[in-house]
């Protein structure tokens, strides 16, 4: 019996592994573009690492336990050797090495997580294939073919090939599928953020027909250096889901790079999770029905269209799980259509349920 026992406790832990693919069970049947992963910007500079006017405080080591599954990687040719560095070498340098070393080592005990790298590239792609064949990555690399579609989560874990490369510079050999010249494949939001009032939705680098969407979360003073204090603010929730969902509502494309510094400040892994349906508030809801709600934003009133419905109790909750039904008052009920007064409702995103239908709206 111990040993029946032992075998089942062991069919169990395989069955709970294969089910996980970067930590969800629920995105493995999932494509690689129909997934949102946490990246780091100018990741490797790091203040642990002894970097100078670091973007992150923790190394990339640290960042792949966190939760990070996507880096942005600057590399240079020093010598005939890729270094990492940020604008200057005097602000510090580093082989490229020692970070595909932690990648390799990680992805090694972790089989089922996708991991992608985004090298700011001004190197050759054969001293990239070199460095990914000293750290024993190139055996993990995926090759995808533009105009098809992107495999599942479970199939690039099956076939383990769970390393995508994109670099910025189009300097590829055909010899090298696995490199991919990032804007065939990504359109991203504009980088050069220097406050908060700079944000915007609009594209930038790469195009909208794109499979891909980077939006770049992070501000930098005008001298390129990552700012602590206004991380802490904008990557708290719900600042950074909000801009998540309205960049995605304005554009029609779902974020996959969500990109920010300083990773462990705010809630960064949370809004990711949020994009992924991974926390109550949207397993609850992921189903979107056909409720009509309008404006869609709104401001002080929100009119909602759910035919013979309007019987039921309705619920209003927030992107992060609280219900505010409390906040909002029925102003009228017509026939087919129930008018709310939102007014004390906090900006944000809501979704509202009545029965089991439910839809979204922005609170402006």
């Amino acid at each position: 019996m111990k040993y029946i026992l032992l075998i089942f406790c062991s069919l169990l832990t395989i069955q709970f592994a294969q089910a996980q693919c970067n930590g969800m069970s629920h995105l493995c049947n999932r494509t690689y573009d129909q997934v949102a992963y946490l990246t780091t910007h100018n990741a490797y500079n790091s203040g642990e690492d002894g970097f100078q006017l670091p973007n992150h405080n923790f190394n990339i080591a640290a960042q792949l336990q966190f939760g990070v599954r996507a880096f942005m990687i600057d590399i240079y040719d020093d010598n005939g050797s890729t270094i990492v560095y940020h604008g200057f070498t005097f602000l510090g340098t580093a082989p490229l090495s020692g970070f595909l070393d932690d990648i390799k080592t990680f992805m090694d005990t972790n089989p089922n997580e996708v991991i992608s790298i985004i090298f700011e590239t001004y190197t050759t792609s054969a001293a990239v294939e070199t460095e990914l064949q000293a750290a024993g990555l190139d055996t993990m690399v995926y090759a995808h073919t533009l105009g098809t579609a992107w495999p599942t989560l479970q199939t690039m874990i099956d076939n383990n090939e769970r390393l995508v490369i994109f670099s910025e510079s189009n300097n590829g050999d055909p010899s090298q599928p696995w490199y991919h010249y990032v804007w065939d494949h990504a359109v991203e939001t504009d980088f050069s953020n220097n406050a908060q009032s700079d944000f915007s939705c609009a594209f930038n680098r790469g195009d909208s027909n794109n499979d891909l969407f980077i939006l770049n979360h992070f501000i930098t003073t005008t001298f390129g250096v990552g700012d602590e204090a206004e991380a802490a603010i904008i990557n708290a929730n719900p600042y950074l889901i909000d801009r998540c969902l309205q960049c995605q509502d304005e554009s029609g494309k779902f974020p996959n790079f969500i990109t920010v510094d300083f990773y462990e400040l705010g809630q960064t892994m949370q809004a990711v999770n949020i994009m992924n349906d991974a926390v109550s508030s949207t397993n609850e809801f992921e189903q979107l029905s056909n409720i009509v709600v309008f404006p869609n934003p709104a401001q002080e009133v929100l009119y909602i269209a759910a035919d013979d419905q309007l019987d039921i109790p309705l619920r209003i909750v927030s992107i992060l799980g609280s219900e505010v039904t409390g906040q909002v008052s029925l102003t009228q009920n017509a026939t087919t259509e129930t008018v709310l007064d939102i007014s004390q409702l906090s900006q944000g995103i809501y979704f509202v349920k009545i029965g089991n239908s439910v839809s979204r709206f922005i609170k402006q």
